[in-house]
């Protein structure tokens, strides 16, 4: 269910925290929703992707990419692909009309491969331990959340 009323958070900031530390607690923090979303899809399709194909302005962001890797434990793959919305659009009316037989089959014929991200097991299983932390604090905070949106 989404919350309307959710906010943004920082937990856990001192005196020494700088302006990198909080841009990469973003950074982890829309990995760790990512997360949440790849193990939603696992849950209900019962599928265990091997890689995660990525594609968009995100895909230029090296440390972006490696730390969803490290997040998610699982490969990302940057394809060498100029347009990917545009490419998919082509390939769905593709399969349509019968140029292609089903996904798999346009995906073998059009994919070149890129970079991959491979996940370092080390920050990986430090993310993993901090993951729970992570889901802890929308529950916490939810009630602070209403009464702010409340005043706002």
């Amino acid at each position: 269910m989404v919350d309307h009323r959710s906010l943004g958070a920082f937990a856990g900031l001192r005196n020494i925290t700088t302006k990198g530390d909080m841009l990469r607690a973003i950074i982890e923090g829309l990995d760790y929703q990512f997360l949440q979303v790849v193990r939603g899809l696992e849950r209900g399709l019962g599928v265990q992707p091997d890689v995660i194909v990525a594609i968009g302005g995100a895909i230029h962001n090296q440390f972006w990419m490696q730390n969803k890797a490290d997040v998610v434990g699982k490969p990302i793959e940057v394809p060498e692909i100029e347009e990917a919305v545009v490419l998919g659009a082509a390939l769905l009316a593709g399969i349509g009309v019968g140029v292609y037989r089903d996904v798999h089959d346009a995906y073998a014929q059009v994919h070149r491969s890129g970079i991959v991200y491979e996940p370092d097991a080390t920050r990986n299983a430090a993310y993993r331990e901090w993951f729970a932390t992570f889901e802890s604090l929308y529950p916490a905070l939810q009630a602070v959340h209403a009464r702010l949106h409340a005043h706002a």
